[in-house]
Formats: structure tokens, sequence, C-alpha cells
């Protein structure tokens, strides 16, 4: 059988899929690829590998959250998705203070003084004892986190903190734990760290 082929032209890509999104069309070509190749063993087919692959890379990794995203970061999903797409390369990503903690600042127009980023917590982190400068919102999209209140956040769900509230994290089991965040600054509140608070954020 052969294989579908795109369009090349993105003009003509549009004409050929309608309305349809282009990581969608890549989805789509992708999926006729592997029924395409589906063999009777039950062995994976090469385009079931490439599926699998490009869905566990940025920015597919995070598809069923693109909606919840926009409305986190206050960008459009487009965004998200070139957000997401930047956040493949490990350049882009900043060390911070804290070992075991990095981040990755979003870009894009949103309300005023709202900070958003992706933050990469290390497996076993604890990310100590701060206060809220303004409300914070965090998604988890992999791994989990408790905080000192004992409220453990899981993937796909979210925590709220109001302004002026304060707690510490610490990442749970072996995996490493990605967040998204909405936040108008923090400030460490322990005497080591206080100092710090200005160059973390």
């Amino acid at each position: 059988m052969s294989r579908p082929k795109l369009p090349e032209d993105r003009e003509a890509r549009a004409e050929t899929w309608g309305s349809i999104d282009l990581s969608a069309e890549v989805l789509l070509a992708e999926a006729l690829l592997t029924l395409s190749e589906t063999k009777a063993d039950g062995a994976l087919p090469s385009g079931a590998a490439r599926l699998s692959r490009a869905v566990a890379e940025l920015p597919l990794r995070y598809a069923p959250f693109y909606g919840r995203l926009s409305d986190l970061w206050d960008v459009s999903e487009d965004q998200v998705q070139r957000e997401l797409s930047r956040a493949r390369d490990r350049r882009g990503w900043s060390l911070t203070l804290l070992r075991g903690v990095k981040t990755f600042e979003i870009e894009g127009e949103g309300r005023a003084g709202l900070r958003r980023r992706l933050m990469h917590f290390s497996a076993g982190v604890r990310f100590p004892e701060h206060r809220h400068r303004g409300a914070e919102r965090v998604l988890v999209l992999e791994g989990s986190y408790a905080d000192s209140s004992g409220l453990e956040v899981r993937p796909g769900e979210q925590q709220l903190m109001s302004e002026g509230s304060e707690h510490a994290l610490t990442v749970l089991g072996e995996h490493d734990c990605i967040a998204a965040v909405a936040e108008h600054g923090l400030e460490f509140t322990g005497p080591v760290l206080r100092w710090a608070t200005k160059l973390f954020g």
C-alpha cells in the first residue's frame, strides 16, 4: 500500500485539510501511516513507532494540557505549542540557586506582572519554605509533589495559592516533577535563602 503524502505547500495543505491545525495534521498523517503498515503478526509497525516517539516528545507530550496551559499562562494554544517546542532545547532552561531545580521562561503577551514558566524538579528535591507575593497557580504535568500541609498534587491536578500564603514542597517518588506555573513572585522565608530571593525570581 502506498503511503499517504501531504502537499508540501502550506496553502495546498490548508486546502487539502481544511481548518485542521498543522500539529494535528502531522498526527493524522502518522496515524494513516500506522494503519497502512499494520502487520498481521502484531509487531509494532514503523509508523506506530514513529507516532509513539512523536507523542513522547514536546510539544505533543503535553497535548492533553494545551487548553489548560493556555488558560494558565494567558496565551493562545498556538503560543503554548510554540513555547513547548522551544522547551525541547535544553539550552533554553535555566539553572537556579537550588540544586535539582530548573526553569523555562514562557514568552508572549499575557496579564501584566504575571510570570509564566515551566519548572523541572528532580526526584526527591525539597523546594524550601517561601511566601507568595501574589496569587500562584501550578499545574502538574508529570510526577507529583506534596506541600508542607500534606496536600499531594499529581499529574493533571492544579494547586492554587493565595497572595501571602507560605509553603514548602517535596517531590514524591523516584520520578522528576514537571509543572507549569503562573505567579507574581515569591520570597524565601528561611534565613539562609532570604538573601537569594531576588536572584531566584
